[in-house]
């Protein structure tokens, strides 16, 4: 067992925050779970926001996660924060980085008032801990004895298992699951070197975990929730988050390879696939695909269940979008 380094630190931080480089569709839908929205895929424009600041102290501060979606003209702005542990501070944390987007965003309002928008927030809590709360608070206080109460919701992810992230479509969040056993390693770790079987054990669980998840992940590729790409971010992180607990907690190089060889085998066949059918598209394109109904309702059909848009499909089977839009349902 050795201790965690800095690097590991920002590594698993990187790893953390690629969860969120996904698909549109796939993303929007874990935002609608999120934040209790009903932004309609076809209808929303997604933009990645800036997530750095200057703080007071002049250094640079970053959030996780900003974004702004855009319906029928209008802006809503998002922010997330992913936190492995509790933290007293996070609160403050949160109010700043609200305010400084704010502030940055306040620029489109006239000059008779000034109103600036904080974002709607949430903090996702991947490790178990009792005294987390469903919502961070906070009560400013001003001078004149004025009192404004702030708070943040709160996602306590470690209540959530594997069939209730994908029912409620935050397929992005699925590896996490093998990150959640990284409090019960801390657990064992603090007991000392009497409880290295138990370690092995724990590694070995989070081994059976990243199986499990990534055939889930597969599986959601294969019913078309996901796309390709979507599920090599998956299978990408669910190796990484089980290389930095082996490495933590385990060391095992065995095991290591075991999960890379198993992530492999499941994206390479849907890469195979996803090639397959763009060779289609890009022929369709220059003029080639042809032949009876029958058979571009198939084409159809698979093109769904690959995640392309209804635009894409229609382009290519040259299918009313009436008719396309019946196997959608």
């Amino acid at each position: 067992m050795v201790e965690e380094t800095n690097e590991q630190r920002v590594r698993l931080d990187e790893i953390l925050k690629s969860l969120f480089n996904v698909s549109k569709k796939v993303l929007i839908q874990m935002m609608n779970s999120l934040f209790k929205e009903n932004f309609d895929v076809d209808m929303t424009e997604v933009t990645f926001e800036n997530n750095e600041f200057i703080s007071d102290e002049y250094d640079i501060i970053r959030g996780d996660l900003f974004l702004k979606f855009s319906r029928g003209g209008k802006p809503y702005h998002y922010h997330i924060e992913l936190q492995t542990k509790n933290d007293a501070t996070m609160i403050i944390r949160m109010f700043e980085y609200g305010f400084k987007k704010a502030k940055e965003l306040s620029r489109y309002e006239n000059d008779d008032e000034t109103v600036i928008y904080i974002p709607k927030q949430l903090v996702i809590f991947i490790e178990q801990n009792r005294n987390i709360k469903d919502e961070l608070k906070m009560k400013l206080i001003f001078p004149d004895g004025q009192e404004v109460d702030y708070s943040v919701p709160v996602m306590k992810y470690w209540e959530y298992d594997d069939k209730k992230i994908i029912e409620e479509k935050m397929y992005p969040l699925l590896p996490l699951q093998v990150f959640k056993l990284r409090h019960k390693m801390e657990g064992i770790k603090r007991k000392g070197k009497s409880n290295q079987s138990q370690l092995i054990e724990a590694v070995l669980e989070a081994k059976k975990v990243a199986e499990i998840i990534a055939r889930e992940g597969k599986s959601l590729y294969d019913e078309g929730e996901i796309d390709g790409e979507d599920l090599h971010r998956v299978l990408l992180a669910i190796g990484n988050l089980f290389e930095y607990l082996n490495k933590r907690y385990g060391n095992d190089k065995k095991l290591e390879e075991e999960v890379k060889a198993m992530t492999k085998t499941l994206y390479d066949p849907a890469v195979a696939e996803k090639a397959k059918i763009e060779g289609k598209i890009e022929g369709k394109i220059e003029g080639k695909i042809e032949g009876k109904i029958e058979g571009k309702i198939e084409v159809a059909k698979k093109l769904i269940s690959l995640g392309f848009t209804l635009e894409k499909i229609a382009e290519v089977t040259e299918l009313p979008k009436e008719k396309i839009e019946k196997f959608l349902n």
